[in-house]
């Protein structure tokens, strides 16, 4: 039996706080080992718990985003899913660009909650339907029709594999290339792109699918 996943919840409103891990706990695949109510207590109770995920607010004390960012840079960083009030395509860029794997609204039903999060932990890209067509536009506006029809075979099988969130090691593998020249077409594919990081590239790819 695999082990659950181990989540840290972090919200200023406890009441809130409390729903969302009520929820969580209704999947036994998924266990609750801490919650916080700021953005440096979000750092602290990583580094302490070492999750395999954290749900951030965005407008929390300490800024969740700015949260996301410092979380990103430590040494074993779990993976970030935002859970906010806030639709702002702005603010879902910001914090995909702070290392956010995925993004969903406050309201959203408990079942749904738990599938974002085992597909975040599962090492994939999430983002609540209601705002996917909103960004996929809006990312779609900064490259040229058919941007995919401008990669490589071989960096189309990388695009391919990085969207189902595989590191550049396994990549490597799976095509029985070095991780350096991986990391050389990802470089390529995101500059082809006009994508900034490997979730718009996987958002892009979705959305020509």
């Amino acid at each position: 039996m695999n082990a659950p996943i181990r989540i840290i919840v972090v919200d200023d409103h406890p009441l809130f706080r409390a729903g969302v891990t009520q929820s969580l706990a209704l999947d036994p695949a998924i266990t609750v080992v801490a919650e916080g109510c700021s953005g440096s207590q979000a750092l602290e109770l990583v580094e302490r718990h070492e999750p395999d995920v954290i749900l951030l607010d965005i407008s929390m004390p300490g800024n969740g985003i700015e949260a996301a960012a410092a979380i990103t840079a430590t040494q074993r960083p779990p993976r970030i899913l935002m859970l906010t009030g806030s639709d702002d395509g702005h603010d879902v860029m910001r914090a995909i660009e702070a290392g956010a794997a995925g993004y969903v609204l406050k309201g959203i039903g408990a079942n749904d909650l738990i599938a974002a999060v085992k597909s975040v932990a599962a090492g994939e890209s999430f983002v609540s339907p209601s705002l996917s067509l909103g960004l996929l536009t809006r990312l779609s506006g900064k490259v040229e029709t058919a941007p995919l029809a401008r990669l490589t075979p071989q960096e189309l099988r990388i695009l391919e594999l990085l969207a189902r969130g595989h590191s550049n090691r396994e990549i490597g593998g799976k095509l029985e290339v070095h991780e350096k020249t991986v990391k050389f077409h990802v470089t390529n594919v995101l500059r082809k792109l006009g994508a900034r990081n490997r979730v718009e590239a996987a958002l892009l790819l979705k959305e020509k699918k």
